[in-house]
């Protein structure tokens, strides 16, 4: 393993050619835990990866996308896009001096925009791979999902909706996941499907698609209802900080 502990001619001889980039947070963590919880599994987690993979392991970034927690005091909360610039920054830096492989763990749920950004990265820069930490296996037993983008259901759905618009021969068009769908965020779905459709579309009728859209259509009606209501509710009641 490899770390900031390291010289610049030692990392350079070193050959290294994997860098480990970890997000945390600070953020309050209720009565009884500290504000650095995220951050510090995120570094204690980043720093077990780096030692099995020997890779370059960097600080774990202890700020994250908190807006959710601040109304509690010491919560410190960057904008998403001040989050997405750090990722690129620290991407192109490691691009820059030969790191071909980065991996990218947060160990916060709100640093959502991590996701896209890592996307855009791997499309911006076709000569290194950013993967992330986690994802599907399937040579160990985990399955990939069936189906993510037009398979059978946006293919009942536009039946029911368009049924002029659906191609003849759509249902030689099967392509079930056989990687986790993550691996869009790498190479796209020209490369994890055979067509662009990631699914069962041979399995879509117009029917299927007809009560698709009004199952939904109640769950959306009965969710918004209860929302509104909800967050008037708690606008007005005391906060967990007001004691």
């Amino acid at each position: 393993m490899y770390s900031v502990e390291n010289t610049w001619k030692e990392i350079r001889d070193s050959g290294v050619d994997t860098a480990i980039v970890a997000f945390g947070s600070i953020e309050q963590h209720g009565h009884h835990l500290p504000l650095g919880t995220d951050w510090l599994i995120a570094q204690a987690r980043a720093k077990a990866l780096a030692e099995k993979l020997n890779a370059f392991l960097l600080p774990a970034m202890p700020f994250g996308n908190s807006r959710e927690h601040m109304a509690f005091p010491g919560t410190i909360s960057l904008r998403p896009l001040t989050l997405a610039a750090v990722l690129e920054d620290i991407v192109e830096s490691l691009r820059h001096h030969g790191i071909r492989k980065i991996v990218v763990m947060s160990c916060h749920g709100g640093n959502w925009v991590l996701k896209p950004t890592l996307r855009e990265l791997n499309f911006k820069y076709a000569d290194i791979s950013i993967v992330w930490a986690d994802g599907v296996v399937p040579e160990r037993g985990d399955k990939p999902p069936v189906e993510t983008h037009a398979g059978r259901g946006e293919t009942s759905i536009i039946q029911h909706l368009r049924p002029d618009l659906v191609k003849d021969g759509f249902g030689q068009g099967d392509s079930p996941g056989v990687v986790g769908q993550e691996f869009n965020d790498y190479v796209g779905y020209e490369k994890t499907t055979r067509t662009g459709a990631w699914g069962l579309p041979s399995q879509a009728s117009a029917e299927a698609g007809a009560q698709g859209m009004e199952t939904a259509l109640q769950r959306q009606v009965e969710y918004i209802r209860y929302a509104f209501v909800k967050v008037a509710e708690l606008k007005k009641a005391p906060g967990a900080n007001d004691e």
